[in-house]
């Protein structure tokens, strides 16, 4: 049984189907290639490592910033960096322009009337549209909103979705597509707002209830054709397709890591801990160890194409915990706590 487990991994199916056959009488040969093609069926995928040639150190820009007291979220729209500060007060959501980071407009009041936000607000990434989506004013609605160049904001509708869910790491596809992660529950949802159909992606939980230390958490992001998963305690990104909802390539070391000690936050080692996708590429923030408040220790942003070839690999003089890309003016912006009245910018290179 091990020589079978080894050979199916070691070799391409065709040449497993002739070893067997040279190996094994003709009846016992059928049945094995009959299991042989039900694997290769279930695992169809491509297998990738993670092996890095050249990595690239940037250093940071620092840019003050005085509208707002701490980003909780960030995202690129047309020429605009928007930032969301659930501690400024009145306003929560500002907009920078690009590439210099100098501020624009501040909207979106904070409070319980009509038209302001509820909630804290999270964004809602928009592949391949400059408008911005909002989560926030209502636990079911989603606000289009656009930003001018001279910085004015208009209001262009609302996305009522069917009920509140815990959403982690929204995106809207065409006004029609909305994708989002429940980690509590280890699933990814994929609903078609016009036809009111809902598919899933569903990861495995481990046996308690603790669910940050469910060893399968991650992140998802997503472009309009692709959905990636990376793992925040092993070595791993998956790349799905966004509408099959097949696995396509995955990137692994293969190593066997031990799963989290339910409560015991100094077991974890913490692996991907960020990730951010645009048309052509993904950005996955790795860190690879233990990470305790304060820890500056070195953080890499591994770049892939959709196929999981590997692109560049990237360090840092300062570490970002929030980052977004813009690779129309080759730029990365970012936030670290530790800098709490400045933006950062580096310069990128791929």
């Amino acid at each position: 049984m091990l020589f079978f487990i080894n050979l199916f991994f070691k070799f391409s199916l065709l040449q497993k189907i002739i070893i067997w056959q040279n190996k094994y009488p003709n009846g016992l040969f059928l049945t094995i290639v009959c299991v042989l093609l039900i694997i290769n069926s279930c695992s169809n995928f491509d297998r990738k490592t993670d092996e890095f040639r050249e990595i690239l150190h940037l250093k940071a820009d620092i840019i003050d910033i005085n509208e707002i007291i701490a980003p909780d979220f960030m995202t690129l729209k047309g020429n605009n960096l928007v930032i969301s500060s659930s501690r400024s007060t009145p306003n929560m959501l500002y907009a920078y322009s690009t590439p210099l980071l100098e501020f624009k407009v501040d909207f979106g009041t904070q409070g319980q009337g009509p038209g302001e936000i509820k909630s804290f607000p999270m964004f809602c990434e928009s592949p391949g549209s400059d408008d911005l989506y909002v989560w926030g004013y209502s636990p079911v609605t989603i606000k289009k909103i656009s930003i001018s160049e001279n910085g004015e904001v208009g209001y262009k509708g609302e996305i009522t979705l069917k009920r509140y869910e815990a959403f982690n790491n929204m995106t809207i596809i065409g006004d029609s597509v909305f994708v989002f992660y429940l980690p509590d529950n280890m699933t990814v949802k994929i609903c078609d707002l016009v036809n009111n159909k809902e598919r899933t992606i569903t990861l495995s939980k481990d046996d308690h209830h603790q669910s940050y230390f469910y060893s399968n958490r991650g992140y998802i992001a997503t472009n309009e054709s692709k959905l990636v998963y990376s793992y925040l305690f092993k070595k791993q990104i998956d790349i799905y397709d966004l509408f099959t909802l097949k696995l396509k390539t995955r990137i692994s070391d293969e190593k066997k890591y031990p799963k989290p000690t339910p409560g015991d936050f100094s077991s974890l080692t913490y692996h991907y801990v960020g990730l951010y996708a645009s048309e052509k590429y993904f950005y996955a923030l790795y860190r690879g160890g233990k990470w305790e408040a304060g820890d500056q220790s070195s953080l890499f942003l591994e770049v892939y194409d959709y196929d999981g070839n590997q692109i560049m690999k990237y360090s840092f003089d300062i570490n970002p915990s929030l980052f977004v890309v813009d690779e129309r003016n080759g730029k990365i912006y970012g936030f670290n706590e530790e800098y709490e009245d400045n933006l950062l910018r580096y310069n990128i290179k791929h």
